[in-house]
């Protein structure tokens, strides 16, 4: 999946989540909230934000400090996550284009499953969509631009989606 920045990427993953979450195993990260970012682990539901208060080192990005205590907590999220039925990993994006971030723990994930047998869906930033395509050497049988702000409909769909995959 990919779009616009501040689009409803993130928020429309989370309402795939809770509308699947009783049915299916969830595994990944998502981004949560425009003023105060966190990660949110679907598998067991806990949340971390990206700045923490008692890690001063970190990563920062545009207007954002990841803190490395808050990228150990999303990469352990997605290392755990390979047993999941859905995984969703939200965002891959310029850090992991740098090979930093998240990058590790997403390219030991994408060798490890096996694609027939899991739903996994990658959230990946528009700008750098080519080049991440080609780093993580993705052959993508679907590929989601979400243009505008996604409505019910457009949930419903890829619920079902999802649910026949």
């Amino acid at each position: 999946m990919t779009g616009p920045t501040k689009i409803g990427k993130s928020t429309l993953l989370e309402n795939i989540y809770l509308a699947l979450k009783d049915e299916y195993s969830f595994g990944g990260v998502i981004t949560l909230g425009q003023e105060k970012r966190k990660f949110l682990n679907l598998k067991n539901g806990e949340e971390r934000n990206f700045k923490e208060e008692n890690d001063q080192n970190g990563i920062t990005i545009g207007d954002f400090i990841i803190s490395d205590k808050s990228i150990e907590f999303a990469s352990k999220a997605i290392r755990a996550s390979k047993d999941s039925d859905i995984i969703f990993i939200d965002e891959i994006g310029i850090l992991e284009n740098e090979k930093r971030c998240l990058y590790e723990p997403v390219k030991a994930l994408l060798e490890e499953i096996n694609f027939k047998e899991k739903f996994i869906l990658l959230c990946i930033r528009e700008r750098v969509l080519p080049q991440l395509l080609a780093l993580f050497k993705l052959k993508l049988d679907d590929l989601w631009r979400i243009s505008s702000n996604p409505d019910e409909e457009i949930l419903d769909q890829l619920v079902r989606f999802i649910k026949n995959s």
